[in-house]
């Protein structure tokens, strides 16, 4: 029987998000600039549970970081990420529902 949904793990192999017996839908993407931060309201996400992800565009080096992405209650957040050996570049934001 073929598996279906999302399972994400972290570097030790333990996993950190399972909704292969979730249903799940694409709520909402925006592509924002390198360095900048910003948020959003989503008020209809209220009360459900939510995957928050952010990819970068630039490909070919690896000193690049995407956005870093979290939520708190109805509201998305995204925070341009850079330090010593990484500069931020232009990312897409991801967010997923799922009951």
């Amino acid at each position: 029987m073929a598996g279906y949904g999302l399972k994400i793990f972290d570097a030790d192999g333990n996993v950190t998000l399972d909704t292969t017996d979730a249903i799940s839908r694409f709520r909402y993407s925006n592509e924002v600039a390198a360095g900048a931060s910003g948020n959003t309201t989503l008020s209809d996400i209220s009360g459900l549970s939510s995957v928050e992800m952010s990819v970068q565009l630039s490909i070919g080096r690896t000193n690049y970081a995407a956005h870093w992405v979290g939520r708190s209650g109805t509201t998305i957040t995204w925070t341009a990420q850079s330090g010593y050996s990484y500069v931020s570049v232009n990312s897409l934001i991801f967010i997923f529902l799922y009951t």
